[in-house]
């Protein structure tokens, strides 16, 4: 057995899409209004206005896995509707492309444990989500915000996307502290997920735990535009064993006019363990390093552009 190239090729596809997006926002502003979303990966703690509503696209682009050719994109449809002042609901509609070859390592007997060779595009899950804005950062020295989401897939997208059903229901606790006239802004995410899947194809089941901790600094550094960093730690805990963790981190850009914004998120893994959690791998052939890449990617990009109503 050799280890699998990676082909470099293999991200432009992905990678194009995602420049094709920002520049359909670039050039029809009058069709990209957005709220002020400064991070890509962690929330703000402002809730849609008493009967305004958002149309929202999210592209994340998902590549590498150190091993041949992995290229995730995760198209995500939102709708978020302001029930009150404090409260709003959203309702998210993904699509999942995929393609892949040779991005595994084969196991000890020798045998795929994920196809070698992939390429789909699928609806692949719908999601729910309730905002409620306890604290406003504008009348508090610090905004405090919860947001519950629930959703439910037919396939997996973290992964392969194989036929899967998945429900998972995540509470968010969110905090942000404005600074030097609302020029800077501070927020942290924490998250605790349970998620119940089954694989209809061999009938098992899987329960999952998993917290995440994300953060943002972010500083408006010229008029309508914001900079920064953001980072994300995440670990997960499979049938009640711990499974893996990872960090990403890295930098952030929002810019908002009058009628119109986009935030663009660039995420690398600084590290993550183990690299193959899910099954075992020759560790002569398939050495473990300072990724995790089973169910992550070293490299994501993320973009959202939208529009208010």
């Amino acid at each position: 057995m050799l280890l699998r190239s990676t082909s470099p090729r293999s991200f432009r596809p992905a990678f194009g899409f995602t420049l094709l997006l920002l520049s359909l926002a670039l050039a029809h502003p009058a069709l990209t209004r957005a709220d002020e979303s400064l991070f890509g990966y962690s929330y703000g703690q402002d809730t849609q206005p008493k009967g305004q509503g958002e149309y929202a696209v999210w592209a994340t682009e998902r590549w590498d896995k150190q091993l041949g050719s992995y290229n995730a994109t995760d198209l995500l449809l939102e709708y978020e509707y302001g029930l009150s002042d404090r409260l709003s609901a959203s309702v998210y509609l993904q699509v999942l492309r995929l393609t892949s070859r040779d991005a595994w390592p084969l196991n000890t007997e020798g045998e795929e444990v994920y196809p070698s060779d992939i390429n789909l595009t699928k609806v692949a899950s719908i999601k729910g989500a309730l905002k409620y804005n306890f604290l406003s950062v504008y009348e508090h020295p610090v905004g405090i915000s919860f947001v519950w989401e629930i959703y439910y897939t037919g396939w997996y997208p973290k992964v392969d996307g194989a036929k899967t059903e998945q429900l998972s229901f995540e509470p968010k606790l969110i905090v942000q502290k404005n600074f030097l006239d609302d020029t800077l802004v501070w927020v942290y995410n924490l998250g605790v997920e349970s998620e119940w899947r089954r694989f209809p194809e061999d009938d098992a089941y899987e329960n999952e735990f998993s917290i995440t901790n994300s953060t943002g600094l972010s500083y408006r550094f010229a008029p309508n535009w914001f900079g920064g960093v953001e980072a994300r730690h995440h670990q997960d805990i499979l049938n009640g064993e711990w499974n893996h963790h990872d960090f990403f981190a890295g930098p952030t850009l929002h810019y908002g006019a009058k009628k119109w914004n986009f935030t663009l998120s660039y995420l690398r893994q600084l590290y993550g363990n183990p690299s193959w959690s899910g099954y075992d791998v020759d560790p002569v052939l398939y050495p473990d390093n300072r990724f995790h890449l089973e169910e992550d990617t070293k490299n994501e990009l993320r973009l959202k552009v939208g529009t208010n109503f």
